[in-house]
């Protein structure tokens, strides 16, 4: 008998130290899963938020440099941890409009290894666009009409002089469009600071009539006085205050060849020109350069363009 207990008491111990085995396998596979898939997916989300703020950053550049907008996506990708050895591949569409890039990392796993796998690679793409805008804070309460614009030409966006109302908004308009209310304060307050709601294409806005050269000038004049950059046309600061975003607009209510009304089509950005002599007394005139210009707000991509753009990650 006593030889026969100790018989079995050997076979029982042969198939519990199986079944630790098969335990212990387990439990590193579970193990594995949650530690080392759990690294993966943790290097897979850093990775992608690289990637997305490095063609979010580089479309800022767009579409006036793509050479600049190349060593952006190389100096966020960075700036997030990764070496840029991991950046595989960027690019910039021939519109120059649009940047993709693709990042590759190895990660080793840990106790994985136990099973024979040594490591994962993981490879995210994101892709960003510019897209014309259609709808923006901060808008100020003028307005050029629809046309052609070209870059680095002056443009006068509210006159001060009766006799050249005409070619604006006609007899006894100068310029400015209702944003929030009427009344000098309100325009001052609006192209001093931009107006806080948001105007989208599609909108109506009724005209003003009156100079409103005071407000007119102490708007410019804060903005001017905040550009600390030398800002031109060509190498201007994206913050400048000097930068305004203005509705593009067709006419809608005409009457006696005087518009009472404008539908916004599109919107573009300009560089305030520094006034100079235009500032003095009734004269006051608001001069300035169109631009290329990133800004904050949404965009189609199939939206008449005029040179002001909103950025979006479309993969």
């Amino acid at each position: 008998m006593f030889g026969l207990g100790k018989k079995l008491f050997k076979e029982h111990k042969g198939s519990a130290m199986i079944m630790v085995s098969i335990a212990m396998v387990s439990l590193i596979g579970f193990g594995s899963l949650v530690l080392d898939i759990g690294n993966l997916f943790l290097t897979r989300n850093r990775l992608n938020n690289a990637l997305d703020a490095s063609v979010l950053a580089a479309c800022q550049e767009l579409p006036d440099s793509t050479t600049s907008a190349g060593e952006v996506v190389k100096e966020y990708f960075a700036n997030h941890g990764f070496d840029v050895g991991a950046l595989t591949n960027y690019h910039i569409s021939e519109d120059k409009k649009k940047v993709t890039a693709t990042g590759q990392v190895t990660v080793q796993y840990f106790l994985a290894r136990v099973l024979g796998i040594e490591s994962a690679t993981v490879k995210c793409t994101a892709a960003a666009q510019i897209m014309p805008l259609t709808a923006a804070r901060g808008v100020v309460p003028l307005g050029i009409q629809d046309q052609e614009l070209l870059y680095d030409v002056k443009y006068t966006l509210k006159v001060a002089s009766n006799s050249n109302t005409a070619e604006f908004l006609g007899p006894g308009n100068f310029g400015v469009l209702v944003l929030d209310s009427t009344g000098a304060d309100s325009f001052e307050d609006s192209l001093t600071y931009g107006y806080d709601g948001v105007i989208k294409v599609g909108d109506t806005l009724n005209t003003e009539s009156g100079n409103k050269s005071g407000a007119a000038r102490d708007g410019v004049n804060y903005r001017v006085a905040q550009c600390t950059h030398a800002c031109t046309p060509s190498n201007h600061d994206p913050s400048c205050p000097r930068i305004i975003i203005l509705p593009v607009y067709e006419t809608v209510d005409v009457q006696n060849n005087k518009v009472f009304s404008v539908k916004i089509v599109g919107f573009a950005a300009f560089l305030m020109d520094i006034p100079g002599d235009k500032m003095v007394g009734n004269e006051c005139y608001v001069d300035g350069y169109f631009i290329n210009m990133v800004v904050e707000g949404e965009g189609e991509e199939d939206a008449k363009d005029y040179g002001a753009y909103a950025v979006k990650l479309i993969v």
